[in-house]
């Protein structure tokens, strides 16, 4: 990493991607159920129901991400 990159902007950035992982995860192997041919209908409610609660989640931890990885690139150097 330069010198120049403020270590106050690439700590905040890695914070979100701790947090915003694990719930991608989650929402990755939900998808990979409801993909699944003749998966029983137990199992699909509870992956829509896991995926339905990772998109909420994410859609928080993606703004924060945005506004991360925006003032990470705002304090690259030109």
């Amino acid at each position: 990493m330069t010198p120049s990159i403020s270590q106050s902007s690439m700590a905040r950035l890695q914070r979100y991607l701790a947090e915003y992982r694990p719930q991608l995860e989650k929402a990755i192997a939900a998808v990979q159920i409801l993909e699944t041919p003749n998966v029983d209908e137990e199992a699909f409610s509870q992956a829509l129901a896991d995926l339905h609660v990772c998109a909420t989640v994410l859609e928080t931890y993606s703004e924060g991400v945005v506004d991360a990885i925006e003032q990470f690139t705002e304090d690259l150097p030109e």
